[in-house]
């Protein structure tokens, strides 16, 4: 049980920590906040006292005066008001004493900052007011701070000091008021009593939580039900397009169908949210245009029976306050309407509803902007609190119309009468723009497929593009841009075809030339020997010389005629290019004996093998895979062919990967040069003097045909073919 007790003291003490700690830095805000002010408000004191002391017009004083809402003037001579820059400030118990002092004053209606200066013949007050101070509070007039004071409505002001409160001081030092930790409640029966006497302010006395409902929150009508459907498709909307520009990373990265839509919504989404606003508020405008033009013809109708009542009235007294005020209460009690009259000087006269003044609520002064300016009738604004309400003024005539003081007639804008309108329009609007919006989106997104896809198959047809296939060309009946982009590309795929015949045409016949001149070129070189040899033989015919060169000759003359059957058998067989047929072969043996035949060179250079006899099978042509062998184990014997320290080094490698056994063929030759190396397995290519260049072709063509592949590496010390053949397992 005592450690409850310490918990629940322990968070009390929290709480009112927490509470000091509020509302200290709401007193520091504030402070804070009123040093400011008081800077800013003698500066406009400054404007206006040079305004006063060089006889300024009415306009001039004016504009410096009215600069500022929130901050009020007042100017006096030696016996009466002059000016006043505001009237919603109600006159009572305003104790400054001294001038150029800011002091607290306590207005009926507000808590305020005083400052009184003397400037020529004129005093002026200046008037700061921090926080409303109305005898009644209903859910729409709040006694709040006045702007820009942003303190909790929970604190309160006093003029007297107290220890548990925080005292404000002006910039000079000087006291000005206690902030207070809470601010009392107040009774508002005085308040709903003053409402029962008022027809234009009842709305706003009397307002609960069923009046001025906001026009999106649901309450049965139709407008509203729309308005949430709209609003949820345009949620959406703007959800799915976020994530499509996300997921493309902005707008350019696309594609052409998905942008157009894009474009096309963002354009009907835009116009649609701009109708609705310029709608809303033309609403909204008209329905207070209206209320207006109600008001003033409403005035114009009191006027002329106030004027007749008091036709013959040359000036309006004070001592006809009580009968004055006897007549609006029955005429404003006929309309429905409340009703002021002030004196030419605006101070207040008689009204239909006296409580309201009585009790501070309302200023005894008419407004500046109306008793000030040139116009006859003036529609203005005024606020109680931070509510504001429409007032009419028009002059008050007499027989002569004669001006004789001013009326008023205050009108509050119903806020659930003008959004009812609102919602109104929004039932007749929103179900065609619903309709609207879902016809553009099937429209865009036919739209975006009927422009995208001619495209799209320009783009497949460029994809599976084959010169020669029947179906390169695209067929699209219209006449517009992509129409003439289509018939671009059929152009460009008939020259292109035309090119490639043609191409394929000079290939050909440069094929052939190389292979005649190669042919001759072969065919050329034994044959220059054998030509001579013959002559030679005919002229030591019959000398004693002849049988012995006879026998040197023939040798001659048929190593010649072996080279030239070589060199057309190598002819024929490149020409042939039999089919590589792949089986499982011992590549182990089959190289093992090719390298045992070719160890009887005429140059007895040696050639050493390093792997296993047999047992190693790969996929491979078994005719022709041995002459890819002999074809790189005698290039590497004509590369050394001269070199004492010649040397071959056959390796198979059978673990060289899961998938493929490897072959190096190694010499200790010069190396090919790097200038032909890209050259190297090109037909009639050739490094030798006696050779055809088509050895490695044909090699290479053999490999390749059986899935396998072959490399090579050279450099000056020599050059090592690697040969790739695929396992049978992988």
């Amino acid at each position: 049980m005592r450690k409850i007790v310490h918990f629940i003291c322990f968070v009390t003490l929290m709480a009112c920590l927490s509470g000091c700690h509020s509302f200290s830095a709401d007193s520091k805000r504030l402070q804070r906040q009123v040093t400011e002010r008081e800077s800013y408000a003698e500066q406009q004191l400054e404007h206006l006292t040079a305004a006063l002391v060089h006889h300024a017009p009415m306009d001039t004083i004016r504009a410096i005066a009215e600069q500022d809402a929130e901050l009020l003037f007042y100017v006096f001579d030696a016996t009466r008001l002059l000016y006043w820059s505001d009237n919603w400030l109600s006159s009572g118990e305003v104790l400054v004493p001294g001038y150029d002092k800011w002091r607290y004053g306590h207005f009926r209606n507000a808590h305020a900052l005083v400052r009184w200066t003397r400037v020529d013949e004129y005093n002026i007050m200046t008037v700061i007011p921090i926080r409303y101070d109305y005898p009644l509070e209903t859910r729409l007039m709040r006694n709040s701070f006045v702007e820009p004071f942003d303190i909790s409505a929970k604190r309160g002001i006093t003029r007297y000091r107290r220890d548990d409160y925080a005292p404000i001081y002006s910039s000079d030092g000087d006291y000005l008021f206690s902030l207070t930790p809470e601010a009392e409640p107040l009774d508002n029966t005085e308040g709903y009593a003053m409402a029962s006497q008022s027809f234009s302010f009842r709305t706003l006395l009397e307002a609960d939580e069923s009046l001025d409902t906001p026009w999106w929150k649901p309450d049965g009508l139709h407008g509203r039900v729309y308005f949430r459907l709209c609003l949820g498709l345009f949620a959406l909307l703007m959800i799915i397009g976020i994530w499509v520009l996300i997921r493309n990373r902005g707008i350019r990265n696309m594609r052409l169908s998905t942008r157009i839509m894009y474009v096309i919504l963002i354009c009907v989404l835009s116009v649609f949210i701009y109708m609705f606003l310029m709608s809303v508020r033309y609403v909204r405008t008209n329905f207070e245009e209206r209320q207006r033009e109600q008001l003033l013809t409403r005035s114009e109708y009191i006027q002329s029976y106030l004027r007749s009542l008091y036709y013959w009235d040359m000036t309006l007294t004070t001592s006809q306050s009580r009968g004055l005020s006897s007549d609006l209460h029955d005429l404003g009690h006929d309309l429905n309407q409340d009703i002021h009259v002030y004196m030419l000087s605006g101070e207040l006269l008689a009204t239909s509803s006296t409580t309201l003044f009585q009790n501070g609520v309302l200023s005894l002064r008419m407004a500046p902007e109306a008793l000030f300016c040139d116009n006859h009738s003036v529609i203005c604004y005024e606020h109680l609190a931070t509510h504001p309400y429409l007032v009419a003024y028009v002059p008050f005539y007499n027989g002569s119309f004669v001006p004789i003081g001013y009326i008023a007639m205050p009108y509050f804008l119903s806020e659930q009468t003008r959004w009812r309108e609102v919602d109104q329009l929004l039932a007749r609007m929103l179900p065609p723009y619903i309709i609207i919006l879902l016809l553009a989106l099937i429209f865009s997104y036919a739209a975006a497929r009927s422009m995208s896809s001619p495209i799209m198959l320009l783009t497949d047809k460029m994809r599976h593009f084959e010169i020669g296939a029947k179906d390169n060309h695209v067929t699209y009946p219209y006449h517009d841009e992509i129409g003439l982009l289509v018939e671009r590309y059929n152009l460009l795929v008939d020259r292109v075809e035309k090119s490639a015949e043609q191409l394929a045409k000079a290939e050909r016949e440069g094929a052939w030339q190389t292979m005649a001149r190669q042919i001759a070129h072969e065919i050329n070189n034994p044959l220059t020997p054998m030509k001579l040899s013959v002559q030679k033989l005919q002229r030591m015919h019959g000398t004693e010389q002849f049988d012995a060169y006879f026998d040197k000759a023939t040798r001659m003359l048929v190593m010649e005629i072996d080279n030239l059957s070589h060199i057309a058998q190598s002819f024929s067989t490149f020409a042939k290019q039999p089919e590589v047929i792949t089986s499982e072969v011992d590549i182990a043996q089959k190289l093992s004996d090719v390298i045992t035949l070719q160890r009887s060179n005429d140059q007895n250079i040696p050639i050493r093998y390093v792997g296993p006899d047999s047992g190693i099978m790969v996929y491979a042509d078994r005719e022709q895979i041995g002459q890819v062998f002999v074809n790189i184990l005698r290039n590497a014997l004509q590369a050394l062919e001269g070199r004492p320290d010649a040397d071959i080094i056959v390796m198979l490698n059978a673990l060289y990967s899961d998938r493929e056994i490897q072959i190096s063929f190694s010499d200790n030759g010069p190396g090919i040069p790097e200038d032909v190396q890209p050259r190297i397995f090109r037909p009639s290519f050739t490094t030798k003097s006696n050779g055809n260049g088509l050895g490695l072709a044909i090699s290479k063509r053999i490999i390749e045909g059986t899935g396998g592949r072959i490399t090579f590496d050279s450099n000056d010390k020599g050059t090592t073919f690697y040969v790739y053949l695929q396992k049978p397992n992988a």
